[in-house]
């Protein structure tokens, strides 16, 4: 099972609480599904097209409960849906003015008067955005596997629709966006905290707690692997710099032969020739008497310094 299909599934499984928030659900599965029709003179026709059975199970129930209505079941196989079956649930003729009227389908600025999303009416308590988000993830949305990335999206068939999405969410507090995918508008949320939050607002509380887990095992995955990137370049730093003193040593001990060099640089030098592997701290506590790492790496320092001057003096002037 998808990571969408286990949203989805637990989802269905919440129960709707009030009637308003019912309308909600029930209004946006229809138009989001491009279930409101056209029939002429003043006729309409209303379903709610899923591709879920148990989704369809879920709006049967809503429908009846809430607005008292039986609606007809049909099934579609589509071979080039990879034999899923497309389920439709039909409203009676009879039955139709009265969801028309109950649900605020008809828009008479629109084309024949059907409406691309629900109307202001149907979504403006808090609790009904919620329903109407929850319901349009059913209908239309998908969300990528948290292993893979946090991304959720939903597609739907016009740009009033995508807009109501989108602002819908951002006065939920979601940062969606819009963008265009062939004939279709894609809003979508493309953050771990955003697909979260929307998990949680609509009631997916067992995606987010996986999410969740996914998410905190990717941040130590990754800080033990910086850490670990660190350390081998710290690593590989320390041996290319205990390589380089030791050849400076090597060079000032057989350009000088040990003359003229003070007793803290000789005692240096002897100390790194014995001790290649030893740190700074190390070397410090073998001095005499003991001295900081700042002031070995300081002596290191100085004695790379007159090796470099050395060598630079040995050159022939060209």
């Amino acid at each position: 099972m998808s990571f969408t299909d286990e949203v989805k599934q637990e989802l269905i499984h919440r129960e709707c609480e009030w009637d308003c928030c019912a309308r909600a659900e029930i209004a946006a599965a229809i138009l989001l599904s491009g279930g409101l029709s056209f029939r002429g003179a003043g006729r309409y026709g209303i379903s709610i097209n899923l591709s879920r059975p148990a989704a369809s199970r879920y709006y049967f129930s809503l429908i009846k409960k809430y607005l008292g209505m039986t609606t007809g079941i049909r099934t579609h196989g589509y071979k080039r849906l990879g034999e899923r079956t497309q389920v439709e649930l039909s409203f009676s003729d009879e039955d139709v003015p009265g969801a028309m009227e109950i649900l605020k389908l008809h828009d008479e600025s629109a084309l024949f008067g059907i409406a691309a999303h629900p109307s202001a009416e149907i979504i403006k308590n808090p609790c009904c955005k919620t329903a109407f988000l929850k319901s349009a993830f059913l209908i239309t949305g998908s969300v990528s596997s948290p292993e893979r990335e946090y991304s959720l999206t939903m597609s739907v068939s016009s740009p009033e629709a995508a807009q109501c999405l989108c602002d819908t969410c951002a006065k939920k507090g979601l940062n969606a966006r819009i963008s265009t995918n062939r004939q279709k508008y894609v809003v979508y949320i493309k953050s771990a905290e955003g697909v979260g939050s929307f998990l949680t607002l609509t009631g997916a509380n067992a995606a987010r707690l996986r999410l969740e887990n996914v998410r905190i095992m990717k941040d130590i995955k990754n800080g033990t692997n910086r850490q670990t990137n660190c350390d081998s370049n710290n690593i590989e730093r320390t041996v290319k710099s205990a390589g380089q003193q030791l050849a400076d040593i090597r060079f000032l001990a057989e350009a000088t032969k040990g003359e003229g060099l003070p007793a803290w640089m000789r005692e240096m030098m002897s100390l790194r020739l014995e001790n290649p592997d030893s740190s700074l701290t190390e070397l410090g506590e073998l001095c005499d008497p003991p001295i900081g790492k700042s002031g070995v790496n300081n002596r290191l320092r100085r004695i790379s310094e007159m090796a470099a001057k050395l060598r630079a003096d040995a050159q022939p002037v060209k």
